[in-house]
């Protein structure tokens, strides 16, 4: 039995191997064994089943084991758990006896135990959806798992009590389990009971019994000169929760400065919205609404209220009556109207519906690469925040999580796409950026910097240009035409064609 004796254990791994806490989160440096010793676990659970009566009021049935991707488990499986899983004559064994799922096309789905105990493997890439069935007595996630999944699969765990384990190194960077691992100190900690553990590499020197591991001085000394800064060296050296933001579309957006309490809202500053109608199915790209307060002077803005339509199915209509919904909660709870609003115009059904009722949005300015400058200017400077409010926490785990080399088809980006069309034709005034004068955003709210803002009427008429659709500069790289709006409607409603 392999993964009980064949391999010595490091005085960290023997604690997560041990621990019987609902919650185990390891946070580690690359190669220590972090995810060998949470499949060494997963194994023991399902065939110690001398354990069972301490761990369960019942007779386990169903573990989940997470990867990112099928082909991820698949590779995983071949080179990790076949070394662990009891041999010889053990494999038929009446207890440690096993047999794997396993076919060339769809790699390995399950390992059935002679326990009663069969281990699915799940990944990352399914959507909630598909998530949604099954009762599960243990649960273990190998690397970050995003966010949004985490609360679905505490579903599968409540009727049984179950546990849940991950092992990770933090190369997502998310800002729910930043707050498990290392909130700052004016914040409040998620999970606080959960079993907690960041390791680094020289937690894997010595093994439980004393003995030196393959882990030097010298060996660790390559891995940091081998990092290229010092980010990647406490993330991949120190097992810190860091994150890496050269890959990442809206890298300037810092949840830490950028997160704020809520704060009153002057009467003065104009109210902007942006909507994302989505393609209106549970497995599709949900709508999303999004208000924006800017500062009379433009140097200022504040994300005050969103919304975005997780995991139900919505029309246009649904879309355009939560937008109504929330304006009215915005005025009621800040005294602010909307002043422009404006909408994606590949959505014809938005538009029409929109219009009849009277309303006045205006086509937004979809242009990628203006857009994302844009937010990225506002953040740097500091000239953004976001409220810090439940619905708000998806916009900021977008911002964050947005890679630039993710298909469009395939980005979580819905929130983003409304933040965008809210802000980009916002006359914002970058002149201080370059002054010494720099934008404070926690300056208070109730002394706006700057003279009054010019009439609502100037605004729209230095910018009627927009009422028939966005203007497209010669340098943008991703211009949009109405074929590139048909293939991506085409993308997104999963059409070939």
């Amino acid at each position: 039995m392999p993964f009980l004796h064949g391999w010595k254990w490091y005085p960290w791994a023997k604690e997560f191997f041990l621990s019987s806490n609902r919650i185990n989160l390891l946070c580690a440096a690359n190669q220590i064994s972090k995810s060998s010793t949470q499949i060494r676990k997963c194994i023991d659970w399902a065939t110690n089943t001398k354990k069972w009566p301490t761990l369960w009021l019942h007779t386990p049935k169903q573990f989940w084991y997470l990867y990112p991707t099928a082909e991820q488990a698949t590779i995983e499986f071949e080179q990790k758990w076949k070394q662990f899983l009891p041999k010889g004559k053990f494999k038929d064994h009446p207890i440690y006896g096993w047999t794997a799922d396993i076919t060339k096309k769809e790699g390995i789905k399950s390992i059935h135990f002679n326990t009663g105990v069969t281990v699915y493997f799940k990944t990352y890439s399914q959507n909630a959806m598909a998530l949604q069935t099954g009762t599960v007595d243990a649960m273990f996630c190998d690397e970050e798992l995003p966010e949004e999944l985490y609360e679905e699969l505490m579903f599968r765990l409540s009727a049984s009590d179950g546990y849940f384990h991950m092992v990770f190194t933090a190369t997502l960077g998310q800002n729910f389990w930043r707050l498990c691992m290392e909130p700052e100190q004016f914040e409040t900690e998620a999970l606080p009971n959960a079993w907690k553990r960041s390791i680094s590499l020289y937690d894997a020197q010595f093994y439980e019994d004393g003995s030196p591991s393959h882990w030097t001085e010298e060996k660790i000394n390559i891995v940091k000169n081998r990092c290229r800064n010092h980010k990647e060296v406490l993330k991949r050296v120190f097992g810190r929760f860091v994150r890496d933001d050269s890959g990442r579309k809206y890298e300037q957006f810092d949840v830490k400065r950028h997160l704020k309490p809520r704060a009153a809202i002057p009467r003065e500053w104009s109210l902007y919205a942006g909507v994302d109608p989505g393609t209106g199915g549970t497995r599709n790209h949900p709508g999303a609404v999004c208000f924006v307060a800017v500062s009379p002077d433009h140097t200022r803005g504040r994300v005050i209220a969103g919304w975005r339509g997780d995991g139900i199915e919505t029309t246009a209509e649904d879309i355009y009556r939560k937008f109504k919904e929330l304006a009215k909660q915005v005025e009621y709870k800040f005294g602010l109207e909307v002043t422009e609003c404006f909408y994606d115009w590949g959505s014809k059904d938005f538009q029409i519906i929109q219009g009849r009722d009277g309303g006045a949005f205006q086509p937004a300015d979809k242009s990628h690469e203006r857009g994302e400058q844009i937010i990225n200017v506002l953040f740097k400077n500091d000239m953004m925040v976001i409220e810090d409010d439940e619905e708000l926490h998806k916009l900021a785990t977008e911002l964050v999580g947005l890679r630039k080399e993710t298909p469009k088809n395939k980005a979580k980006d819905d929130f983003c796409d409304a933040f965008r069309y809210a802000v980009t034709r916002i006359p914002w005034d970058f002149s201080k950026i370059s002054s010494r004068e720099l934008v404070d955003p926690d300056a208070p709210l109730s002394e706006p910097e700057g003279p009054p803002l010019s009439p609502i009427a100037q605004q729209i008429q230095e910018r009627r240009e927009y009422v028939a659709g966005p203007k497209l500069e010669p340098e943008d790289e991703n211009p949009w035409t109405p074929e590139s709006e048909i293939t991506e409607w085409n993308e997104l409603y999963g059409n070939d064609f």
